[in-house]
């Protein structure tokens, strides 16, 4: 197995700087996240949205799987962030027409509290898992349990200030998100009065490079070896991959979600806080435009307002109203095939792409 030393691998103890987003929602299955780290990537495991036990079921099956490799997990820090002028009742009157057609109960049964990040953390430990990610928020909450644990702890910022700040947290390794990259925003501040910053990850990730001491690995709009090779150019440690294994045979990802990424535009995708209540980028479709309302509300209300859809619609299929989260170059995907040869391409063509640039290197002559 061809690999690459850097201080992310030396770290976490793997042999190829790859690490899997950690897609929570589905996507990211026991056997993804084995997959990876079978591969000598890091596979992480997205938690939020799921239960305690849950976590250590899911957490346990991929630990078995990896056959001794390590498994991280993923949390989302974000507390809950209200926005002003929220009406629920405006938003259930958009659902209850979708919720009709597809057959599920109005208003949906309420479900059970959530546990808290902590919590999730310390089931995902507790089955076996050896490092912590975080995203959308400062790690602190997190960084005792990882501390004691003996697991590095990794955060994603999409801001140099906040790549500062979750180093004095106690991050052992900084995610540089680029805008280009799929999925929530992780900035700890969400306005409602503006946008939030948008830095291309090429900006990005050299500012935090020079910013922090501690390893930093790129990700947004990095789909093959060219795009780690550029990461490791921009000073990375290595390179996080998630629409890239959203089309690997092992992710949890419906087939109508995989054919809208092969076909995408590299305009296409937006960034929509009609989804979750949180700035996050994906691919517009009819739950993206129904839930862009006045009246829609924030962190986590948002987000869990239409989970039962996003349920029904992935288990059948329908494209039209689950996530489809996607980075900007989601039409690199390629077609469907297994998460170890994903990783494989992607070192192959990264050392090739090493390779050609060392050749294009020329010794100083005459003028």
């Amino acid at each position: 197995m061809t690999g690459i030393d850097t201080p992310l691998t030396r770290l976490l103890g793997i042999r190829r700087p790859i690490l899997l987003a950690g897609m929570a929602g589905g996507p990211t299955t026991p056997e993804l996240v084995a997959a990876v780290s079978r591969a000598g990537g890091l596979g992480v495991f997205g938690l939020a949205g799921m239960s305690t036990d849950a976590t250590r079921d899911a957490v346990s099956r991929a630990v078995a799987l990896a056959d001794g490799a390590p498994v991280g997990v993923n949390v989302l820090i974000s507390p809950a962030v209200p926005r002003p002028g929220a009406d629920p009742e405006a938003v259930d009157r958009v659902l209850a027409p979708m919720r009709e057609e597809m057959h599920l109960p109005h208003p949906p049964p309420k479900g059970p509290t959530p546990p808290t990040p902590l919590e999730l953390v310390q089931a995902g430990l507790e089955a076996g898992a050896r490092v912590v990610a975080t995203g959308l928020g400062d790690p602190a909450v997190v960084a005792g349990a990882a501390r004691d644990a003996g697991a590095p702890l990794v955060a994603m910022v999409s801001t140099v200030d906040d790549a500062r700040r979750v180093v004095d947290a106690g991050a052992d390794v900084v995610v540089a998100q680029g805008a280009e990259a799929g999925g929530h925003r992780s900035n700890f501040e969400v306005p409602d009065d503006r946008e939030v910053p948008l830095v291309g990850t090429m900006a990005l990730v050299r500012q935090v490079v020079r910013a922090v001491n501690v390893p930093v690995v790129a990700t947004g709009g990095i789909m093959d070896g060219a795009g780690l090779a550029a990461a490791l150019a921009l000073g990375a440690s290595g390179a996080q991959l998630g629409t890239a294994l959203l089309v690997a045979s092992e992710a949890g990802v419906p087939a109508g979600w995989r054919d809208r990424l092969r076909t995408a535009r590299d305009d296409e995708t937006i960034i929509t806080r009609a989804l979750s209540g949180r700035p996050a980028r994906g691919l517009p479709n009819a739950l993206t435009e129904a839930l862009d309302v006045p009246g829609a509300m924030g962190w986590p209300q948002q987000n869990a307002v239409a989970a039962d859809i996003r349920r029904a619609a992935a288990a059948a299929g329908d494209a039209d109203h689950m996530s489809l989260w996607a980075g900007q170059a989601a039409a690199l995907s390629g077609p469907d095939r297994p998460a170890a040869l994903i990783i494989d391409e992607v070192m192959d063509q990264a050392l090739v792409e090493m390779r050609r640039l060392g050749g294009l290197a020329q010794a100083d002559g005459p003028a």
